[in-house]
């Protein structure tokens, strides 16, 4: 009888033993994957850190050497044409012939628009025009640069309640939007160029689209990085650091649509 009663009390202690190492190991195992979890959690706080550092230097690196394009470009050049002008002027009122008044004054126009244009352009490389003004109104005056070609006609729509994105966001949007337009001019052969802008209560969505030739997108993106596929995975890149997705569809004959889009909780 008392040997069964060791038996027993054997099987007990070995059975608390065995449910406390069970415990421990298993409570191990948990500590460790929450610590795994909590390093790999820490790991994508600081690569999303870093990628945010990245993008904040680009964007001050890409401002500060466009903004000192635009101002050369309208400092230089546009006192080189503004001189120009008045000498056009001069000469215009001192001219006896009539067909060279005439040419003169034909000459004088183009140099008029000529200083527009580069006004015009000085604003769409100066990054203080998007943080004045907004997106809306940088992406209108960057279409309405373009319309003023009268190479291309342009059209610019918005829905919803107007809200603002964040400096940062915007910037980073609008220099994708003018690479896009920019790829278009050079490359579609399209005749029209639009955008929409959607402020809507959940999300925020940019669409860019042509009506030119198009390309298969599939091919594209297989290219070399030194060919047109790095353009795209660099537009998706900048959009996925700002946390917008980055739709391209495209078909050959059928046009290129460009979507961002954004839910507000990430904005």
């Amino acid at each position: 009888m008392k040997g069964n009663e060791e038996i027993v009390l054997t099987f007990v202690i070995g059975t608390i033993i065995l449910i406390i190492l069970v415990t421990f190991i298993i409570s191990f195992a948990l500590i460790f994957q929450r610590r795994q979890l909590k390093h790999r959690q820490e790991k994508i706080a600081l690569k999303a850190q870093y990628d945010q550092e990245i993008l904040t230097s680009q964007i001050e690196v890409q401002n500060t050497t466009l903004q000192y394009i635009g101002r050369e470009l309208h400092d230089n050049i546009g006192q080189l044409l503004s001189v120009a002008k008045i000498n056009l002027n001069v000469l215009e009122e001192t001219i006896q012939d009539v067909d060279n008044e005439e040419f003169v004054k034909q000459t004088n126009e183009l140099v008029d628009h000529a200083i527009q244009d580069l006004r015009a352009l000085s604003k769409s490389l100066d990054g203080d025009f998007v943080h004045d003004f907004g997106l809306q109104e940088s992406i209108a005056h960057e279409l309405l640069r373009i319309r003023k070609t009268k190479k291309f006609e342009t059209e610019l729509t918005l829905r919803g309640e107007k809200y603002t994105l964040g400096y940062e966001r915007e910037i980073v949007l609008f220099r994708i939007v003018q690479e896009i337009l920019n790829n278009a001019l050079k490359h579609s052969q399209a005749k029209n160029l639009e955008v929409n802008i959607n402020y809507l209560p959940e999300t925020f969505t940019l669409h860019i689209s042509d009506n030119g030739r198009g390309f298969d997108y599939e091919s594209a993106k297989k290219n070399e990085l030194a060919e047109s596929g790095s353009g795209l995975r660099n537009i998706k890149r900048r959009a996925n650091l700002i946390n917008f997705d980055c739709n391209i569809e495209s078909q050959i004959g059928k046009g290129t649509k460009y979507i961002l889009t954004s839910t507000k909780k990430l904005l």
